[in-house]
């Protein structure tokens, strides 16, 4: 599969549907790019965290044939965190996979 935006953008949608059968209902994210991801308002625990990037990760291999390691310290390095909304993250996986990373930040 091409790597898009919109390719990418599917694939965290689908990352999203499996995470939401494994969480209560109020604790379910929605699929898009506004839904905050972590910190203030953020619909994640560690756990759910920790998991939605385990998908992302698995979920890009398959579809992009490329390793992501979103967990990596420069992460979160620039001024803006990945992390933080869907969108947010939708554009950092876009400028890994381009291998690209700091151009994000």
């Amino acid at each position: 599969m091409k790597i898009t935006r919109q390719n990418i953008v599917q694939t965290l949608d689908e990352c999203i549907d499996e995470l939401n059968e494994q969480l209560n209902k109020e604790q379910r994210l929605s699929k898009t790019p506004e839904t905050p991801l972590l910190g203030n308002g953020g619909g994640l625990d560690s756990l759910g965290f920790v998991n939605l990037v385990a998908l992302v990760e698995e979920k890009c291999q398959e579809r992009f044939g490329r390793s992501l390691v979103l967990a990596e310290s420069d992460a979160k390095q620039g001024t803006r965190n990945p992390f933080d909304t869907v969108g947010t993250l939708a554009e950092y996986i876009e400028h890994v996979l381009a291998g690209n990373p700091g151009a994000w930040h």
